[in-house]
Order: C-alpha cells, then structure tokens, then sequence
C-alpha cells in the first residue's frame, strides 16, 4: 500500500495505491458517506490507485480500478461528473440510468441515492460544488437559483460529450500538474469557471431553455459606474459576476444588459481586460534578471496558460508580454 497527501496554500494532493482490495474498500469507503462496495470479479494481481487534488470547490481525480463491483451510495453533496478512459460502468440514480465505456462521460447528480455497477476501470472525475454551478447559470441566464437543475446525466450531444471528455483531462492536468499557478487564487477561480461553464453547455440542464430571453429593460449608467469601481479595486482577487451585480445593486442579468448598452461589452470582460491592465504594469516594473517571467504574470492574473494570456495582450497593447518584459 503507498499512501501521501500533500497540502499546499489551499491545494491538497493525495495520492493512494493498493493491491489489497480490503484496503481499497476502506479508502473508498472513508472519502464517501454511506457508501457500501460489493466485489464481484478482482483481477490477478488487483491494484487500486487513485490520485487527485481539492482546491475548495472543485476536486478532480484519476481512478484506476481492477475488479468488477456493485457500489451503493447515499445522495452526493457535490456533482461528479466521469470521463471514462478505460473499462464499463452503469449509473442509475432512481429516475434514470446511463452506460458509458471508453471515451464516454457522465454525470451523477446530488440529492438521490445512487446504484454503480463498475468494470475494470480507468477514469477521470471532477466533483464540483452545486452552488457554484448554478451561480453560474444565474449569471449567464438569470435564471433564478430554485429553478435551476441538471435534467440528465448524459450529454446533449456526442461532439459535446467530446467536449467534456477533454475539459476533464485538461482540468485533472492542470490541478495536478506543477503547484505553482496554484498559488493564485485567480487561476483557481478560472479552473472553476471552466469547469462550471463546460458542464452547463454539456449536460441537458434548465437553463438551457431560457439563455435567449429578451435582455431586461435598460439599466441608467449608476449601476455599470459602481460595477466598474468594484472591478478596479478587486481585480486581484477571485470575484464573480454574482458579487459585481451585487456591488452595482442589480441582478447579473440586468448588469449584462447594461454593460452591453453602456459600454458594448460584458462584465466579464471588463474585468479580463482590467486585469490584463494590471498585467502590463507588472511587466512594465518587472526585470528578467530577478527571474520575473511572464508565466508567473499570467498565472498572477487568472491565466491557465500563457498561449491564452499573450493573445489577450498583444489584442490589447499590440505587442507581445515577454516584448514588453524585455524592453
């Protein structure tokens, strides 16, 4: 049995293997309530693995399993949403159920006991908070928080299904990958962000049926004044297009509208381009000889990769982040 966790800033690692299928069961068994495994067929030599990291509101994983099971649980307090690598599984949750294999996705809703049947298994999870997704719906759609659910567990298309598959390698990739972009809370905030986003244009959910809704009435310019205020003095922190609204006294939705009329952009990118202001003056102040790189200035302002950071900056400043960090 190998066993390490490791916590770094508001990142914790863990990493567990086993050949031993008692000690498999008691893992499990520990990091979901109310869970109860039933092997059926274990493979010769059984192993067990499971790495993954939680940053707060969202966990992703690697799974590897070898033995066909039967897996009881109670209701889940966050979303799982699996991209399978290898093997079979079948979900069913009391309402519906799904099958998925090599290349397929799922997702496992909260607030019902779920029924896993499981084959050999190689896998990629990501556990999301529920709050956070449907603040993001209230975002996009103004959709209000009651009415908003997650209507099935598969995909509304094959391609977005893809799509999802890839969102799930990239995320478990950058969590898990090397700790330094971790270390700004605005990278964290835009692995959620990704995550929240990706699983809304996925999976059949109740919002869907409203994201063209005639805009609001048209807002005056105090709201997108105090929106902007806010903006400049938080950029540096992990804020939501929620607590923007709430600091210009609107809805998410009226603040859309309102910014599109006002200044013919969204608050989002406001704050994006706000942030890549900040950004320039960094590089301007910055001195390679110290070991100030541009990596560490686009992760600083919620970048996940510089390849995104160094288009936004050129679009905006009309030449290219490491120019500047060097002139």
């Amino acid at each position: 049995m190998h066993r390490n966790t490791e916590t770094a800033n508001s990142a914790t690692r863990h990493r567990f293997a086993t050949h031993e299928v008692a000690q498999a069961n008691d893992v499990i068994s520990q990091r979901c309530a109310g869970l109860e495994l039933r092997p059926r067929r274990v493979d010769a030599p059984f192993l067990y693995r499971e790495e993954s990291i939680d940053v707060g509101q969202i966990l992703a994983s690697r799974v590897q399993c070898g033995m066909e099971f039967e897996m009881h649980l109670e209701p889940l307090r966050d979303l799982m949403l699996v991209a399978m690598v290898r093997g079979r599984a079948e979900v069913r949750d009391g309402r519906e159920e799904a099958q998925t294999g090599p290349g397929g996705v799922v997702l496992q809703r909260t607030g019902r006991p779920l029924f896993n049947m499981g084959r050999h298994l190689d896998l990629y999870s990501i556990s999301l908070d529920p709050h956070t997704v449907t603040e993001a719906a209230v975002e996009r759609t103004g959709i209000a928080p009651a009415d908003f659910r997650f209507e099935a567990m598969t995909p509304v298309t094959s391609e977005m299904g893809q799509f999802w598959y890839d969102t799930a390698t990239h995320l478990y990739g950058l969590l898990s990958g090397p700790p330094e972009p971790l270390r700004s809370p605005l990278v964290i905030r835009s692995a959620i962000d990704l995550a929240a986003s990706a699983a809304l244009a996925c999976f059949p959910n109740s919002a869907m049926t409203i994201s063209h809704r005639p805009d609001a009435s048209p807002l005056p310019a105090g709201p997108v004044r105090r929106a902007m205020s806010f903006i400049e003095t938080h950029a540096g922190e992990a804020i939501t297009t929620t607590q923007i609204a709430d600091a210009a006294r609107v809805t998410p939705r009226a603040l859309q509208a309102a910014f599109r009329r006002h200044l013919g952009t969204t608050p989002r990118a406001y704050l994006r381009r706000t942030r890549i202001d900040r950004a320039h003056q960094d590089l301007l102040a910055a001195d390679p000889s110290r070991g100030d790189t541009v990596a560490a200035t686009a992760h600083r302002w919620g970048y996940l990769h510089t390849d995104r950071f160094t288009a936004d900056y050129r679009a905006a400043h009309g030449r290219s982040p490491s120019d500047t960090l060097h002139s």
